[in-house]
């Protein structure tokens, strides 16, 4: 991979570096969004050079996604094995998300792919999908971190009316993680206890994921 990155160098007049910040931010944060602050470099990259970078993520065992319309980039795993295992809680929040995210599209309330809504409408939809009391306030936080971790939601500022609910952004992210073989697993869901239950397979890889926090 070092002579192919060395060509593409050259062909390209970029340093290696930018090369090197840009796979580097990819296998850490999983996704990159030309419209989100501090990405948009990233996005530009792998769009220019696909090439070069599907054949070094597929060196990794990754698969490179670009979605030009949506302008969104980022990797997938290959392997079954590379996805994360989630509790169930959290599946279940990732099918309300994706509930929200169509419905958002269907009325046209898209801005570049992502459509906003608030902690409160989650919540909400939780307790109509699920018929369960929602998670407190503690483990809400963890399980809005950890999508923020791997780009399927951008946590925004709080209400002033309403300190406790928080503007989030659903990203396109949400499609390729909550695919329709998953919304068919989750339909089996039986209202279980959420320790009991058989958690879920997802496509997020937990390797390449870091405790970073990009909002």
């Amino acid at each position: 991979m070092l002579r192919e990155l060395k060509k593409v160098v050259e062909e390209s007049g970029k340093d290696a570096q930018e090369f090197q910040q840009t796979a580097n931010f990819v296998i850490a944060n999983q996704f990159a969004s030309a419209y989100k602050h501090g990405q948009r470099k990233h996005y530009l990259l792998l769009e220019s050079y696909q090439e070069y970078f599907d054949r070094l993520f597929d060196a990794l065992g990754m698969k490179l996604y670009i979605n030009e319309n949506e302008r969104l980039a980022g990797v997938l795993p290959i392997q079954k094995e590379a996805f994360v295992r989630l509790k169930t809680d959290e599946t279940l929040f990732l099918l309300v998300l994706r509930q929200i995210y169509e419905e958002k599209i269907e009325n046209f309330e898209v801005d570049n792919g992502f459509v906003a809504t608030n902690t409160h409408t989650i919540l909400d939809r939780f307790v109509q999908l699920v018929k369960r009391e929602i998670p407190n306030e503690t483990r809400f936080k963890d399980i809005l971190a950890l999508f923020s971790r791997h780009g399927i939601v951008i946590r925004g500022k709080s209400y002033e009316e309403d300190s406790k609910n928080q503007m989030i952004n659903i990203t396109p992210v949400v499609r390729l993680i909550v695919t329709e073989a998953y919304l068919r697993q989750l339909e089996s869901f039986n209202g279980a206890d959420p320790d009991e239950d058989d958690v879920a397979d997802t496509d997020v890889e937990t390797e390449t994921v870091q405790e970073t926090n990009q909002d």
